[in-house]
């Protein structure tokens, strides 16, 4: 089963290459699609796209949040920084050779990767897992209690706006920071939030660093009664976004303090000096028990914070993983409506079916509403080849088979061939060929195979059982100096 877009794509992607049907179907609790893909009769999968979901804007996850959607959302993302990206970040300065111009190239956010990887591999490192612990205890602190204080000094609980009414109104619940008590019990969920987020930020912080975990209660209780932690006093000055177009500017202009990034990057420990060290990125996986459980704590500390209810474990897994429960009666709808289309596809050989033949369709039996409608047809593309119309779809490609031969040959075989000459030649993300390009890399190509080339500019070999490559290339044609429009290339070089 496909079960996001990603996949469905590449299979889209699969069939358009090798001239193939795609059934597609999906189900949404009550709501369900089915669409089918005919070759050069319908448009493919992936000519279409959904809109994009509706994302939360930024501040109401940072600041002012007031649903458990916002908090969990929150939770992946801290997740997601803290034990992922921030392990990334110090991999790429350990192993990469040219981590000095990756961080040049993102000016908005190279003092925050730098201080990122300052903290991770200098200044938190911990050597135990009993400093996982105080580390996780200390967060604890800062993101649930300290920052609380520090958003209640900026916005006072009795701030009113320019227009004389009160800041915190409406959708912005004033929050209370949490003092921290190892048994303590939300009432909603019933879980040990102030316990479980301890427990699970120390195990993920020593995955990170390669430590053995622990969760022994007994153990983390008797670390935690030694942990002292450092008063907090609400500083003036510090800018937190009222709303969103205040958070895209701080986004756009942060605040670089006194920090200079240059100096930071020099004090780092060389990457020689740590020969062989690498930190294990954790992603989430919202089937593992141990980070959901840290996603869900952390979530519910935050809900807490804003007094909203919190949730438990299996709740927070449907949310955070979006997950909406498939219904018996829709699955079986949609399987009926998909297999019609089937039918017509495998029980008339002999019969060539036309695009008013299939349907693609859509249901809701909340409330209840179907409907069927004719495939679109695939959108064409008109040029001229060899002095005559053209027209391709997405369906259509230029079969090059004459054997694996070198870029010059490649290049004279369209000027023959079609009157075309190639101006510039790409390969996935890489460019192979162009008019303008460096000479000396050019002359250096054209004796080379195009199977070899590709393999180099992909830094590994071109698999066994692989017989074509697929080529975009831009074309001129001879006699007029026009551009002229064509399909993508596919070459067949075994």
């Amino acid at each position: 089963p496909l079960d996001t877009g990603g996949p469905r794509l590449y299979m889209d992607q699969r069939c358009v290459f090798y001239g193939l049907p795609m059934l597609e179907s999906g189900t949404l609790g009550t709501k369900g699609n089915t669409q089918i893909v005919v070759p050069k009769l319908t448009e493919n999968y992936g000519a279409t796209r959904d809109p994009p979901e509706k994302s939360i804007p930024v501040c109401t996850l940072k600041n002012f949040p007031n649903q458990i959607q916002h908090t969990l959302q929150w939770a992946r993302d801290y997740f997601e920084g803290e034990f992922k990206q921030a392990a990334e970040d110090v991999n790429s300065y350990l192993s990469s050779s040219n981590f000095e111009e990756q961080l040049n190239a993102q000016q908005n956010t190279k003092l925050e990767t730098l201080l990122k990887i300052r903290k991770t591999l200098v200044e938190d490192r911990p050597y135990s897992f009993e400093e996982c612990i105080v580390w996780a205890r200390q967060k604890f602190e800062k993101l649930f209690n300290n920052d609380i204080k520090q958003l209640l000094h900026n916005f006072p609980r009795d701030q009113v706006t320019s227009a004389g009414t009160p800041f915190w109104s409406g959708t912005k619940r004033c929050p209370d920071p949490i003092t921290f008590d190892a048994d303590s019990i939300c009432g909603d969920a019933q879980m040990k939030n102030h316990f479980d987020f301890i427990v699970a930020a120390a195990n993920l912080r020593a995955e990170m660093y390669g430590i053995k975990g622990n969760t022994d209660p007994a153990m983390f209780k008797e670390v935690l009664s030694n942990v002292i932690v450092p008063d907090f006093t609400p500083k003036d000055g510090v800018k937190i976004a009222a709303n969103e177009a205040e958070a895209k500017e701080e986004a756009k202009n942060m605040d670089t303090g006194d920090e200079d990034p240059d100096k930071i990057l020099k004090e780092l420990p060389s990457p020689t000096s740590l020969a062989g060290f690498r930190l294990s990125p954790v992603d989430f996986d919202k089937d593992i028990d141990d980070h959901m459980l840290f996603v869900t704590a952390c979530s519910n500390l935050r809900a807490i914070n804003y007094r909203i209810p919190t949730e438990d474990t299996h709740k927070s897994r449907a949310i955070a993983g979006k997950i909406i429960p498939a219904i018996a009666t829709t699955t079986a709808l949609v399987t009926g409506l998909i297999c019609l289309e089937l039918y017509k596809l495998v029980g008339t050989p002999k019969k060539e079916l036309s695009a008013e033949a299939y349907k693609s369709a859509f249901v809701n039996l909340a409330i209840p509403f179907m409907t069927l409608s004719e495939p679109q047809p695939p959108a064409v593309t008109k040029s001229q080849l060899r002095g005559k119309e053209y027209n391709f779809s997405a369906w259509d490609c230029l079969l090059m088979d004459v054997g694996d031969v070198t870029m010059e040959e490649f290049l004279e075989y369209w000027k023959k061939e079609y009157n075309l000459e190639v101006s510039m030649l790409s390969f996935g993300v890489s460019m192979l060929f162009s008019s303008w390009g460096n000479k000396d890399k050019l002359a250096a190509r054209l004796p080379k195979k195009m199977s070899v080339i590709a393999a180099e500019v992909k830094k590994e070999p071109i698999p066994e059982n692989q017989l074509f490559l697929t080529f975009e290339i831009c074309v001129d044609d001879m006699d007029s100096g026009e551009e002229v429009e064509v399909p993508y290339v596919k070459y067949r070089f075994k």
